[in-house]
């Protein structure tokens, strides 16, 4: 019998949205960038508009261009040479790991969404496998994890690397070699979309950080993570 596997969403589903937003002003701070407006930060957020006014800063402030060649030693295997465009992102998403660490170190398990542990535990006992499918790196969420002492054990964890070279797609084709993806649970578009390509039943999280069309696309849209109990039988 092939596993039934239900996705879920890592920031903005399963964590809290203040936790990406407070870890993103903690970058803003170490690089020396101008705290935007709460609004203009949430809209940054958002559209990701915040990667560019990262990268030009690390720009300025290091001199590292676009078409610069850097050689890098990869942990125990091997050595590749990274462009200057790789080396900004590597720079960019270490500085974001450094500040979620922060944010789950003070705020321990309240980083994650009211409820949401207890509702995938008993997802969890229904026979389900739970996986993770995001374009946070690897390294952050298994590490948020470990500091938080999470309660409970996702199967499979398809996160980004360090340069964020991994197509949310292309990962979620490899999860299907796992078994059947049942549910995408997600607090964006972007992450429900792909369920009707793959037969999934699609659970918009209306505490999240939308853009507004997912409560038209999805199939079931909630406001608390018990709900979750009565859609995933």
């Amino acid at each position: 019998m092939t596993d039934k596997i239900v996705v879920v969403d890592f920031s903005g589903t399963l964590i809290k949205p203040f936790v990406a937003e407070q870890a993103n002003l903690k970058r803003f701070e170490i690089l020396g960038i101008p705290k935007p407006s709460e609004e203009e930060h949430k809209r940054l957020h958002a559209t990701k508009g915040h990667y560019d006014i990262i990268k030009e800063y690390i720009s300025k402030k290091l001199g590292i261009s676009d078409d610069m060649k850097i050689s890098f030693v990869q942990n125990y295997n091997g050595e590749i040479e990274l462009s200057g465009k790789d080396v900004k992102t590597m720079i960019m998403t270490d500085l974001f790991r450094i500040s979620m660490y922060l944010v789950a170190a003070e705020h321990g398990q309240n980083i994650y969404a009211n409820g949401i542990l207890d509702a995938l535990k008993v997802i969890k006992s229904r026979g389900y496998r739970l996986a993770i499918v995001s374009g946070i790196r690897k390294d952050i969420i298994t590490g948020m994890f470990a500091i938080t002492k999470c309660p409970v054990e996702f199967d499979y964890i398809y996160g980004q690397d360090p340069v964020l070279s991994k197509n949310y797609e292309e990962q979620l084709k490899l999860l299907t070699e796992k078994g059947t993806i049942a549910y995408i649970i997600g607090d964006k578009i972007d992450d429900l979309k792909p369920a009707k390509e793959l037969n999934a039943k699609s659970i918009f999280v209306r505490w999240g950080h939308s853009t507004g069309v997912e409560e038209e696309f999805a199939d079931y849209s909630i406001s608390e993570a018990k709900e979750l109990e009565d859609i995933i039988k």
